[in-house]
């Protein structure tokens, strides 16, 4: 059989920051423009409150006022790739100031702590540990200013019992630890369970704390002191290397600017352009982790803003097993979406690009085209994106493909590397061979794939826990288990906030 592919390159997507200006690096782009929503009209103070105990909040307090003034770049011959933090200060990347009010600081009583590392049983040490956080944020909370993001920095003793052994892409992370790609070696049962454990505290505190209305950032003590030692049971985790300084800063204030209410960057929507919106419909686990599983829905637009929802149960396709939505449920999961994005910005968006995880079912499809005919919706992209590629590209020499290389396979699917070697790091800096992103178009009203390349490749971009641009999943993707693994927590028929900033 003959086939013919076409082979592209897209270039690296530029995002907007202060002003309106332009630039490929989230870092560079901020230390030359400042964030998107910079106004000379008013300065920004953004109120940080810490919870954690007597050497933590000690620790981290120390550390974030040494960020005010510049951490130097770390000895590379990847300047772009290791840039300085230039400081937190007013003159620095977010043009605002950081403060920690000794109002909005509480230390936990180490009895209290002893308490969770004494219980032998996990369930019962993680719903301890929930509720000490979660006491201290709804204190916090009820301030009459109270502050806008809190940082739990967690104790080494708290964190080893609640078995956090490793860390993932998709899950909030402190950051401190170099990531392994996602293309790297699977976990094996002891370890997955442990991470679960952990998955399990972070998810049910930021489920018990959604209430409360205050943003919060889960930090390690390796984030602001490279000696602390947090004891691994597997071998193979325990040469994980720490983030160089800088990098931490760096993405431990853009977390924090973002939760605060900042928009650090955003999308570029040319003038010619429609308005898009684009949702990620993932499935995930029941907390008694049954075979049948919920949805959520993860809506983002150009201006970076995210909002989060909960659909209902899953059904099996017979066939292949893939997870699928019933015709109403996805209806009213893509309705209230979209009710939703109206509420918060007035309008409806003129196109949706559906990325999901699962291929599209003919239930699924005949709900989603139900729901954008009564909304008006007047352009809808649906793109299944396989977890792997059957497919790899070589490239001559040492290094893998360029990030945005792309292969056309027919007029309905194509290749995508969202990972590989990039022109501005002068590098590859992945540490395993990258897979490229399968995308297959079961409904496509754009003309042509160039756009659904671009855009994706942006929306990998979109992450701002992580300010090394070259992300392997568009945040539609990217957040799906972070979401799932708080979404379970959350009872039936209770609404939780939609905004993401109290996800990631």
């Amino acid at each position: 059989m003959n086939s013919t592919f076409r082979l592209q390159h897209v270039h690296e997507p530029l995002l907007e920051f202060g002003g309106g200006a332009r630039h490929q690096d989230v870092r560079f782009g901020l230390i030359d423009h400042g964030p998107v929503d910079f106004s000379m009209q008013a300065t920004r103070t953004v109120r940080v409150g810490v919870i954690g105990s007597s050497e933590t909040v000690d620790g981290f307090r120390e550390w974030f006022a040494r960020c005010e003034d510049e951490i130097p770049a770390k000895p590379s011959r990847q300047p772009n790739l290791f840039p300085a933090f230039p400081g937190s200060g007013i003159n620095g990347p977010f043009r605002c100031w950081f403060e920690i009010d000794g109002h909005h600081q509480r230390v936990l009583r180490p009895a209290s702590l002893s308490k969770v590392t004494g219980e032998e049983r996990d369930d019962l040490a993680i719903r301890m540990a929930v509720e000490l956080f979660e006491e201290e944020i709804r204190d916090l909370s009820e301030l009459d200013r109270p502050p806008q993001v809190v940082v739990c920095a967690l104790p080494v003793e708290l964190i080893e019992r609640v078995k956090n052994l490793r860390t993932t892409e998709e899950s909030e992370r402190s950051p401190m630890v170099e990531e392994a790609s996602e293309e790297g070696e699977d976990q094996d049962s002891e370890d997955e369970r442990n991470a679960r454990l952990y998955e399990d505290f972070r998810g049910a505190l930021k489920a018990a704390t959604l209430a409360y209305k205050v943003p919060i950032q889960i930090v390690w003590p390796s984030t602001y002191d490279e000696r602390a030692v947090i004891r691994r049971k597997l071998a193979k985790l325990s040469t994980r290397r720490v983030q160089d300084e800088a990098t931490r800063a760096w993405n431990l204030f853009c977390a924090l600017y973002y939760k605060a209410g900042g928009t650090p960057w955003r999308m570029v929507r040319e003038r010619d352009e429609f308005s898009a919106t684009f949702l990620g419909i993932s499935f995930f686990e029941d907390l008694g982790r049954t075979t049948l599983r919920t949805s959520s829905a993860q809506l983002f637009d150009e201006r970076g803003e995210g909002l989060i929802l909960k659909g209902g149960r899953a059904l099996r396709d017979k066939t292949d097993r893939h997870p699928y939505l019933a015709e109403e449920d996805t209806y009213a999961l893509t309705r209230n979406s979209l009710t939703t994005y109206k509420r918060e910005w007035g309008t409806y968006p003129a196109r949706l690009v559906v990325h999901k995880s699962s291929p599209f079912h003919r239930e699924e499809t005949a709900g989603f085209e139900a729901a954008i005919d009564e909304l008006g919706i007047d352009q809808v992209d649906l793109i299944w994106l396989p977890r792997r590629s059957p497919v790899r590209l070589v490239r001559d020499g040492d290094y893998p493909p360029l990030r945005g290389t792309a292969m056309r396979l027919d007029r309905e699917a194509a290749l995508l590397y969202t990972r590989g070697s990039v022109d501005f790091f002068a590098t590859y800096p992945g540490l395993y061979v990258p897979n490229p992103l399968m995308m297959r178009a079961h409904r496509r009203d754009r003309s042509d794939w160039d756009m659904l390349l671009k855009e994706t490749m942006a929306l990998t971009k979109m992450n701002w826990n992580n300010t090394q641009f070259d992300g392997a999943l568009p945040i539609t993707m990217r957040a799906a288990r972070q979401v799932g693994e708080i979404l379970k927590h959350v009872a039936e028929g209770q609404v939780p906030d939609p905004r993401y900033r109290f996800y990631m």
